[in-house]
């Protein structure tokens, strides 16, 4: 089928909305409130056109590093695209219908030589991208399905939860819910800082934002586990859509890492989630520890893709000083990647294809 690319107007923006509503690949992430915040305004949609209708859609953030035009994936957003409509038919038509839609967006993505895609785990071919010259990476996240009914409670801990939920009931924690978002964004940095990572300057700068617009929409929730003087061991925020709730921001304390705070706080949100969604994504960690921590609440190892492409020496090379100059920025309190001023992003976003 001839298929054409281009990037949708706001006129177009109530197809992208009636896209997400049926698409395999929906999620909150995908949502244009979502995006608009934690891109700050800074997101493109394709849309993948059979004729006047709109088969498939591919969110892009244009921005620069060190010169650089790259494709980035936001903060705070594990999956994107792209975004496909129900594919009706016998196997080896939905299949080559798939590959078409597919191989438009990666000929449309060709201006980009430096560019990242996270697929959502319902996607699984990236032939297409490969065929252009992507490169593919196999990530992993953990998931409950039918949380209701596989949520362990009681008995059906596993036995590290419930030592956990012990020491907190012997150290007296309660739960606190729907805290100021920057407690949450506190909590995660001085549990990134006990790893000697960098906790994400870009995310502080638009987490209060983003937790009044999901709040707003009834789709978050923040707990923390606190103790009778009031100090914070752990939190951590969730928000869902209409199939997962999703373990998105927090950590812990690290002078309370052995008080229980932690696991308390997460089983709360847990049995919260189960009263609000059908499944739950811990939204993963290629990290062995964290992945051994989701695995004890009863997550199920599922894999997710994610496709980049680095056309050029000077590409590589950015990304190398990349690295170094987060870490003088980190310090300096900047953010390491600015967004892509309107026009250079405009001509850098394809009309046809």
């Amino acid at each position: 089928m001839p298929l054409t690319v281009r990037e949708l107007s706001a006129e177009d923006f109530t197809l992208w909305d009636g896209l997400l509503a049926t698409s395999p690949q929906r999620c909150i992430f995908a949502q244009r409130w979502w995006m608009e915040i934690v891109t700050r305004g800074g997101v493109q949609l394709l849309g993948c056109f059979d004729t006047d209708r709109l088969v498939a859609g591919l969110p892009l953030w244009p921005c620069a590093t060190f010169g650089v035009r790259r494709l980035r994936q936001p903060p705070l957003t594990p999956y994107w695209g792209p975004i496909l409509r129900p594919i009706p038919g016998k196997y080896a038509t939905r299949v080559s219908t798939e590959m078409e839609i597919l191989r438009a967006f990666a000929a449309a993505l060709t201006p980009w030589q430096d560019s990242m895609l996270a697929f959502h785990p319902s996607l699984d071919n990236w032939l297409p991208f490969h065929w252009s010259g992507y490169q593919q990476t196999t990530r992993y996240t953990y998931r409950i399905e039918a949380l209701a009914e596989n949520l362990p409670v009681g008995k059906g801990l596993h036995r590290s939860v419930r030592n956990a939920l012990n020491r907190a009931a012997n150290n007296q924690l309660t739960i606190k819910e729907m805290v100021d978002p920057m407690v949450i964004a506190e909590m995660s940095r001085l549990s990134m800082a006990r790893q000697e990572l960098q906790s994400s300057l870009e995310i502080r700068a638009f987490w209060s934002e983003l937790s009044q617009a999901a709040t707003q929409r009834n789709c978050l929730l923040n707990a923390v586990a606190m103790d009778p003087q009031g100090e914070v061991h752990a939190g951590y925020a969730i928000v869902w859509d209409d199939r997962y709730a999703y373990d998105l921001y927090g950590g812990g304390d690290p002078r309370y890492r052995d008080s229980g705070g932690g696991t308390l706080a997460l089983q709360h949100l847990l049995e919260a989630a189960a009263q609000v969604a059908p499944g739950f994504d811990f939204e993963g960690s290629m990290t062995e520890s964290i992945g051994r921590f989701f695995r004890q609440f009863g997550g199920e190892l599922t894999s997710f893709l994610a496709v980049s492409r680095a056309a050029s020496r000077r590409i590589n090379t950015a990304r190398s000083l990349q690295s170094w100059w987060q870490n003088r920025l980190h310090h300096e309190g900047k953010s390491n990647c600015a967004p892509l001023p309107a026009k250079e992003a405009q001509a850098q976003t394809p009309t046809a294809t």
